[in-house]
């Protein structure tokens, strides 16, 4: 009886231990493997019933933070970019529709004897210029698929972008040359464009759609998983300073929707705070939640002056059910 009694308590212990906060918890399995979400999110970039009404914000700004990171979401942008030739009809032109899903309008062609000009503008209304082109991705997107499409090695710069404090983005593809154009802002900057974009944007439709996912895949990643957490944070904390505590629900409502949320539960007192979010199966994903979550941490810690806890589960449909809470259960 008595060791019967020892394994009941070691076995509520162990469950105990794994609701811990998400930078700890390991013991959840990850019900998506990144591959197959790559090759979820490209079909849905060529689904035509599908559009995406707010341009992509936070991961361009992220990856512009460092000619590394750049060059990394531009090679990654490229493999997608072949990925979406190679899934669509040659007779086809699915980039176009593919940038607009993306978050991009207008979207022009400008075809010269050695080179190929793209001129779109964006849909977000709330730019900030922080002195850099951002687009290292979508970059890598022409560029792939360019290069699958006509069999020759194609590469791609913007030369003018919206948060340059252009008018429109402007890609250039070349045929053979390496481009090395590139400009960084600072981290302040980045922190001050994501915390103004959590706030203007309207993330109407965003909870129905995956695809804008697509350029996290690489932030789920180590090592950058757990310095772009940071800088969400970050993010989190400067937007509980910026705004009055009336705002501060719709904030943590903005950030779980364009983190792809599907349902969200707000609660917030002086001194304390829960947020409840559902995730869908394109996003359930251990690495994800850490990364997702880090920003309304930082809102809720600066707005209670107490660190939250996050709580992991899986409802019937094997999706992630995530509560973050300062408050404390046993």
């Amino acid at each position: 009886m008595k060791q019967a009694k020892r394994h009941k308590k070691a076995v509520s212990k162990h469950r105990s231990a794994r609701r811990k906060t998400v930078v700890n918890h390991a013991a959840q399995p990850k019900l998506s493997r990144a591959l197959d979400l790559e090759e979820l999110l490209v079909k849905s970039l060529l689904n035509q019933s599908k559009g995406l009404k707010d341009g992509i914000v936070v991961e361009d700004l992220i990856y512009s933070l460092t000619p590394k990171l750049a060059r990394t979401a531009y090679n990654f942008g490229y493999s997608i970019g072949r990925s979406i030739f190679a899934n669509s009809q040659r007779w086809e032109n699915t980039l176009i529709p593919a940038l607009g899903r993306l978050g991009f309008r207008y979207i022009k062609y400008y075809p010269f004897r050695d080179a190929l000009a793209i001129s779109l503008e964006s849909r977000n209304p709330g730019i900030t210029n922080i002195g850099a082109r951002i687009h290292s991705f979508e970059s890598g997107i022409i560029a792939g698929y360019l290069s699958a499409h006509s069999g020759e090695a194609i590469n791609t710069v913007e030369k003018e972008c919206v948060y340059h404090g252009d008018k429109a983005c402007r890609f250039v593809s070349y045929t053979g040359r390496i481009l090395r154009e590139s400009s960084s802002p600072s981290l302040e900057d980045v922190i001050d464009a994501i915390a103004t974009s959590m706030r203007e944007i309207k993330f109407s439709n965003r909870s129905d759609t995956e695809y804008h996912m697509l350029p996290l895949i690489l932030m789920t990643k180590q090592p950058l998983r757990s310095e772009v957490a940071k800088i969400f944070y970050l993010t989190g904390l400067e937007l509980s300073q910026r705004h009055h505590k009336e705002d501060i629900e719709d904030i943590l409502r903005n950030i779980a929707r364009y983190f792809g949320v599907t349902k969200e539960s707000v609660s917030v007192a002086p001194k304390n705070a829960t947020v409840e979010l559902n995730y869908a199966y394109h996003n359930s994903n251990a690495d994800f939640v850490e990364l997702s979550t880090a920003m309304i941490r930082g809102v809720i810690k600066g707005r209670t002056s107490k660190e939250p806890n996050v709580y992991i589960n899986v409802d019937k449909n094997k999706n992630y059910v995530v509560d973050i809470t300062t408050a404390v259960r046993k």
